[in-house]
């Protein structure tokens, strides 16, 4: 076999399997739940209660919750991957469709079952929405929610916040809090060892990505941004074998946050063989045209992933069990092919 159609069987053949067992959790007696009715029948009996603790304190659930809402990104993918109905999860901003609605739903979302309430994203949390829709779980494992919030959030009902920091929630812990918390923890372990399986595999694949470095930037005219080490976008690429440069290692040092602005002056201290962004701000024949950051060697080698697909960006920004299997094969292939640009 070629070794081109040998890296895309080994790839396609990863993806199928973790797309077979998401169709296998997905997969227990229906759920005829609706959104008044509550939407969790398809979840398996776990150990009820149990405590999870959590950057903002320690949630009990008492026992196996029917009515969860989720508030955040990936958690609403990770119960449909468990074959679990949340009852109102946040309605898609950023790459959604004009529903509010992303295609790696598709099969999953119901709207019969699944009211969208708003999102909040942007700092303000709708406690008004979720109350209205009854929950006895609030799920916000991947969010930026305030000790405030919480506070709120727990008067409403028990809420399971993320384990360390704001939006610094791995794919495979966010799965696997979100599996204890619905009596699903094994299953949800198992999703996790697959997908994880098939970034292995797909990143094997193509041997000529073990061991770039990469840089993950959002440029704009004055500045270069930076994400981190412990951001889901940087984390995901780690996973499929890539490095993070000394000079973006450095700038996590100490970091509260996700992300760091590098001035222009600077550019070239997060050097790396890629670089990997996103064209909201600059579009990538702009950007390289620029002065300073067309001096970058990625830039100057044709070693870049620009995206512009909006609904791409915010998968690969946000990977979960579910989204996995929609851009794998993609990604691979543009990382791939910006890397045979780095030279020798």
């Amino acid at each position: 076999m070629p070794l081109l159609d040998r890296r895309r069987a080994l790839t396609a053949a990863a993806t199928a399997a973790l797309s077979l067992a998401l169709a296998a959790c997905g997969s227990d007696a229906p759920s005829t739940s609706s959104p008044a009715a509550g939407g969790t029948e398809s979840a398996s009996t776990g150990a009820f209660p149990v405590t999870i603790e959590h950057a903002l304190g320690a949630t009990e659930i008492e026992e196996q919750p029917e009515r969860v809402v989720v508030i955040g990104w990936g958690s609403a993918d990770v119960l449909w991957a468990l074959g679990v109905d949340p009852v109102a999860v946040p309605k898609g901003d950023y790459g959604a469709d004009a529903d509010g609605t992303y295609p790696w739903w598709e099969g999953h979302y119901d709207p019969a079952k699944t009211e969208l309430h708003p999102s909040a994203d942007n700092g303000e949390v709708p406690f008004e929405s979720i109350a209205a829709s009854r929950p006895d779980l609030i799920v916000a494992v991947q969010s930026g929610i305030t000790p405030d919030d919480y506070a709120k959030l727990e008067q409403i009902a028990p809420t399971v916040a993320y384990p360390e920091a704001a939006w610094k929630t791995t794919w495979q812990e966010q799965a696997t809090i979100v599996g204890r918390a619905v009596g699903k923890e094994e299953e949800a372990e198992a999703l996790v060892e697959q997908t994880q399986d098939a970034l292995t595999a797909a990143a094997e694949a193509r041997p000529e990505l073990a061991g770039k470095t990469f840089t993950y930037t959002y440029a704009t005219d004055g500045n270069l941004g930076v994400y981190l080490p412990g951001d889901s976008r940087v984390d995901l690429l780690v996973d499929m074998g890539l490095a993070v440069p000394p000079g973006v290692a450095k700038l996590a040092e100490g970091a509260t946050t996700f992300y760091s602005e590098v001035s222009k002056e600077r550019v070239h201290d997060v050097d790396s063989d890629i670089l990997v962004g996103y064209a909201d701000v600059l579009p990538l024949a702009q950007f390289a045209a620029d002065p300073v950051y067309g001096t970058i060697p990625a830039v100057r080698n044709g070693a870049v992933v620009w995206m512009e697909d909006k609904t791409y960006i915010t998968a690969t920004s946000a990977p979960s069990v579910l989204n996995v299997p929609w851009f794998l094969d993609r990604y691979v292939a543009e990382l791939s092919a910006a890397a045979q640009d780095v030279p020798a």
